[in-house]
């Protein structure tokens, strides 16, 4: 029987090598072209401008063979009646919704969007015009790369397998939270990108031009994912420094949507105000009724 000392010490040992190989889906394939560039020199389909799920997946297999060596290392410690814990700690994740501060905080959101709309779209464009750089959009690549793809679905699967592994129940609930959230926010995301037909800033058409809906501004959905799944963070983590990195990264990747003139700035108010009502929504059992720290 494993020691409270030694879950505790396995857990940041679990939650440090995650990042690092979060960081690494960010970069891939870069060091694989570093070290073909030093040593190897031999022809290869990827480049550093290539990244995890869009270019040459003969290449990703290499990744998720590490991400699964990864999954299997934090699972091995794991019993049967963990597996247990984590279906009781999903029949436990019934929210319990205030509907008066919902309604307040939707209100308020919705406030904030159409002022951003109407008095900041054109001028942050313009400023996003105004600074653009190959060193802007390098950042804007590392920020997009990590709010898109698999990340988000890496970052709840950690939580559920790591919360089972080490008997962290408030991690699992977590990782359902996470799901239920982002799931909920992709939803109404494509109802309202439907519904509005919003043309994105990169056409140059002006700030209230309307596409057709399979190629609608408003709201984005890189954006709505990491609020949803950062909202999780900032509502229910212990930790203040959880709280404040799960707000900064969700920002980055919002700024970087602007950035890349793919989104207009009331398109990443509006994703961030759905994103974090369908977190605070999610996340009342966690910080209510919800599993605590064993």
């Amino acid at each position: 029987m494993s020691t409270a000392a030694d879950l505790v010490r396995r857990r940041r040992l679990a939650a440090a090598a995650f990042v690092a190989l979060l960081i690494l889906s960010v970069f891939w394939p870069s060091p694989v072209v570093s070290i073909n560039d030093l040593c190897c020199h031999a022809p290869l389909p990827i480049d550093d401008l290539s990244f995890l799920g869009r270019e040459a997946p003969s290449w990703d297999v290499v990744f998720w063979c590490i991400a699964g060596m990864f999954a299997l290392i934090v699972l091995h410690s794991a019993r049967r009646d963990d597996f247990r814990e984590a279906r009781a700690v999903l029949g436990s994740m019934r929210p319990r919704v205030a509907w008066a501060p919902l309604a307040i905080a939707s209100l308020g959101g919705a406030a904030l969007v159409v002022l951003t709309w109407f008095l900041a779209d054109r001028p942050v464009t313009a400023w996003a015009e105004s600074i653009e750089s190959d060193r802007t959009e390098d950042i804007i690549r590392i920020a997009n790369r990590f709010g898109g793809g698999m990340n988000p679905l890496m970052i709840i699967l950690f939580f559920l397998l790591a919360g089972i592994a080490y008997r962290h129940r408030r991690w699992i609930a977590y990782a359902y939270a996470m799901a239920f959230a982002g799931a909920a926010a992709g939803v109404i995301g494509q109802i309202v990108k439907f519904s509005v037909g919003r043309t994105r800033p990169e056409l140059w058409l002006g700030a209230f031009r309307h596409a057709r809906s399979s190629a609608s501004s408003f709201p984005s959905g890189h954006t709505l994912g990491a609020f949803a799944l950062g909202g999780v963070l900032m509502f229910a983590s212990e930790s203040r420094t959880m709280r404040v990195v799960a707000f900064l990264l969700a920002a980055f990747v919002g700024v970087s949507r602007i950035l890349a003139f793919r989104h207009w700035s009331s398109d990443v108010v509006a994703s961030a105000v759905i994103g974090l009502v369908s977190a605070w929504i999610f996340v009342s059992p966690v910080t209510k009724s919800g599993p605590k720290r064993t």
